[in-house]
Parts: structure tokens; C-alpha cells; sequence
């Protein structure tokens, strides 16, 4: 169970620098990667962060859970309001809330999710 921890550690840490690569280093990623992978790349992250913490939660209902929040937070984008924009003007606050509502980014969240959900599968598979 605790080496299980460790690898969802790992991967939070590396998702979280692989998504914030897909925004600063654009030279690095195909055009498609750099438009749709950190959002993907974010949710993925998510649900690990997640698998740290609830382990003995069913993995489908954490996904779900995962997915509901990131649509949540994507939904929160359509408010906007002096308070809610200066933290979101913010660096770590624009990473966490974002800036404005895109269906496309929904449609992120479920890939990643499920990518995230995948890898999760074969980690618990092999590893006791």
C-alpha cells in the first residue's frame, strides 16, 4: 500500500510539471498537446492526488468524484466576480481555477480522468 502511495506521489509531481510544460514550453508538444494536454494532463493529476489519500474508496467512484470536480471547477469559470478574478489572476490561482469556461475543457477532464483511471487499474494489478 505504500509503495502504491508513492508511485500516485510520483505521478501527481510529474503530471503537475508535465502540465504546467504543456503551457510554458510550447515548442516542446505538437500544437494539439499544448491546446488540449494540460487540461487533460490536470484531471489525470487529480485523480492520483486523490489515490493517495482514498485508497479504499472504489477506484470507479473516485473517478466519478473526480470528474463532478472538474466540472465543477470548470462551471465556476462562468462567475466572476472582483474577489474570485484577483485569485485567479494569480499563478497558482489561475492554474487551479482557470480563467473561462470551454466545453473542450470538459471533454479534458473525462479523457484524463479515464487515462488516470487506466493507469490506476494496472498499478493496483501489479503492484500489492
Amino acid at each position: 500500500m505504500l509503495l502504491r502511495k508513492l508511485i500516485y506521489f510520483v505521478l501527481f509531481i510529474f503530471f503537475i510539471w508535465l502540465a504546467f510544460a504543456t503551457r510554458i514550453h510550447h515548442q516542446w508538444f505538437y500544437p494539439f498537446v499544448t491546446k488540449y494536454g494540460g487540461d487533460t494532463i490536470w484531471a489525470g493529476m487529480f485523480l492520483f492526488f486523490l489515490r493517495i489519500f482514498f485508497g479504499k474508496i472504489s477506484l470507479w467512484k473516485l473517478a466519478l468524484i473526480n470528474y463532478v470536480l472538474g466540472v465543477a471547477d470548470e462551471t465556476s469559470q462562468l462567475y466572476h466576480a472582483p474577489w474570485i478574478d484577483s485569485i485567479r489572476d494569480t499563478a497558482l490561482g489561475g492554474a487551479m481555477l482557470g480563467h473561462g469556461f470551454l466545453w473542450s475543457d470538459i471533454v479534458c477532464y473525462a479523457v484524463g480522468t479515464l487515462l488516470a483511471f487506466i493507469a490506476i487499474l494496472v498499478i493496483e494489478k501489479w503492484i500489492a
